[in-house]
């Protein structure tokens, strides 16, 4: 006899919307780097790179919504690797792009509040009912 689901806490729909939000900046950051450095390098590599991870991402957010508490870790392994490899080299490129450094710490800071809304008991629970509901 199927049970019957939780509704989707606002907390997940808040944090679910949060990093999409994340990713829009992302693919602007690179919009902006590829019109920075067009004239100096070619930009392939970047945008080749870029459009899997961003792929990824947008793939694991799905996950998120449709209650896959593996997606939830995946993204917050996800995060714990990129603080040091995000916060780093922006503060120190802050000389030469504050408008890419204050794009980062948005990001950084818009995916911790994400992480935090998913990690919170109402979503935790719901996650645990779709995990138990599988």
């Amino acid at each position: 006899m199927p049970t019957a689901t939780l509704e989707k806490p606002a907390t997940v729909v808040t944090a679910i919307r949060i990093l999409y939000l994340v990713v829009a900046i992302g693919v602007g950051r690179v919009v902006i780097a590829v019109i920075r450095h067009a004239d100096v390098r070619s930009p392939d590599f970047l945008i080749f790179t870029k459009v899997l991870f961003y792929a990824a991402a947008i793939f694991l957010i799905s996950r998120l919504g449709k209650g896959k508490n593996w997606a939830r870790w995946a993204l917050a392994t996800l995060l714990a690797i990129g603080i040091p490899l995000t916060v780093l080299p922006a503060l120190d490129g802050i000389s030469h792009s504050a408008l890419n450094t204050g794009l980062v710490l948005m990001q950084l800071g818009l995916y911790i509040t994400a992480m935090a809304l998913v990690f919170r008991q109402p979503s935790s629970t719901w996650f645990a009912a779709e995990h138990a509901s599988q």
